[in-house]
């Protein structure tokens, strides 16, 4: 009976370690995207190529799943390291920015929602504000994005 007993002491004290281990930690990320439409053929909707700042800092592509007024997106994120976050997004419809004629404030709230290397498995929600400038040539956004990004993967800070 005592056997029996180390035994399945053993088994869950391994257990509990695996757990331990597989457990997402959770990391606060913020930063700027410099973004600018890039139009083609093969991309009717749109498509936006972006340099991003902060803890995703490297380059990001989004292409626009639904046309406007009800915008659905899906983004990607590749870091300067190498890793790709993934999160698909719905944009709130643009308001126009009082005294600056083709600037419209952006609001898109996106769901994480995987990735590669370090954000392989990753979720979590991250939130994009700020101005589309839609009177230049080309035209271009100033995006400031905040979120939490939770994975296998992932070392965070827990905010």
């Amino acid at each position: 009976m005592m056997r029996n007993a180390k035994t399945a002491l053993a088994l869950c004290v391994a257990m509990l370690g695996t757990a331990i281990e597989a457990r997402a930690d959770c990391k606060y990320i913020r930063g700027g995207i410099a973004e600018t439409v890039i139009t083609s053929e093969y991309d009717p909707i749109g498509r936006l190529l972006g340099t991003v700042t902060g803890v995703l800092n490297g380059a990001s592509t989004t292409f626009l799943t639904t046309p406007p007024p009800n915008v659905t997106s899906y983004d990607v994120f590749l870091t300067t390291a190498g890793d790709v976050l993934i999160a698909t997004g719905v944009s709130a419809p643009r308001t126009p920015v009082p005294g600056e004629p083709g600037d419209f404030t952006s609001h898109v709230d996106l769901t994480i929602v995987g990735g590669f290397g370090k954000y392989a498995e990753a979720t979590g929600t991250m939130t994009f504000d700020g101005v589309s400038h839609t009177g230049t040539v080309p035209r271009t956004a100033d995006i400031i994005y905040t979120g939490t990004v939770c994975g296998p993967n992932v070392k965070g800070d827990g905010n």
